[in-house]
């Protein structure tokens, strides 16, 4: 199960480096990061925290 989780998050971020920017790129990272380390964290758990990663990832934002 692990396997097919990293498999898919491995090509989420192949299918989206191809059409989206850095700043969308890294926000991804941010979210699948939290989901990783909060693996019983709901879909609005991981919305609340959207504002956090968006301020992560500012330094890419319009690059």
């Amino acid at each position: 199960m692990k396997m097919a989780t990293t498999s898919l998050f491995i090509l989420t971020l192949v299918l989206i480096t191809g059409c989206s920017n850095k700043f969308d790129e890294c926000v991804a990272k941010e979210k699948e990061s939290y989901r990783t380390r909060n693996p019983g964290a709901s879909y609005s758990q991981v919305q609340t925290k959207q504002e956090e990663f968006e301020m992560l990832c500012s330094s890419f934002k319009g690059k």
